[in-house]
């Protein structure tokens, strides 16, 4: 487990001095990044071999809003890995340890030359502890909208150049921030689904 404490800068916050929910998730890729990195599976270890990590979707849950401008402290960790997934736990406490937000991403290897899936490798399923800690029960992505469910209009989004990362995909947190733009204002959001 990676626990590390972010100092939250003032470009990180909304125009209501709270900390942006995009915010936290570049912490929370920043966090992974170094936890792979402890066990020899980060960016500059698998590049050797020409593999990319490869963010497949994301299920966070904000249970505190309107956060003012303080450190964050991320606690994540490697929870599972099988034959192409590897599902990784995160969660963000205040500093007088209330939580923020915690979640769960899944993850796979990409050969970063063909574009196409790899397998786990050994050293990487050696690493799954006998018994997961799983902070959130997996949504199912899947499902027909809810009867309900209001249909918005679509956004053009043109990618430029700063939002592509290592792998030359778009980052993951650009997508979060693209999405963002669709929801109602930061107020009324408890629950996102990337």
């Amino acid at each position: 487990m990676l626990e590390k404490i972010f100092e939250v800068r003032y470009d990180e916050l909304d125009p209501h001095g709270h900390i942006s929910p995009v915010s936290l998730l570049r912490y929370f890729q920043e966090a992974a990044a170094l936890d792979a990195q402890s066990f020899a599976f980060g960016w500059e270890n698998i590049q050797q071999n020409r593999l990319g990590w490869v963010l497949t979707h994301m299920q966070v849950e904000f249970l505190q809003t309107n956060v003012k401008r303080q450190p964050v402290q991320i606690r994540t960790w490697h929870a599972f890995s099988e034959k192409i997934l590897s599902r990784r736990e995160f969660e963000f406490l205040t500093e007088d340890g209330a939580t923020l937000a915690r979640g769960a991403s899944w993850w796979l290897l990409m050969d970063v030359d063909k574009r196409r899936i790899t397998k786990s490798p050994p050293e990487l399923l050696a690493l799954n502890p006998a018994e997961p800690n799983f902070l959130v029960q997996e949504e199912n992505f899947k499902r027909t909208p809810a009867a309900d469910a209001v249909s918005l209009p679509a956004v053009l989004i043109t990618t430029r150049r700063e939002d592509l990362d290592l792998n030359g995909h778009v980052n993951n947190t650009h997508y979060a921030a693209w999405a963002l733009e669709k929801c109602p204002r930061r107020e009324n959001i408890t629950k996102i689904i990337n």
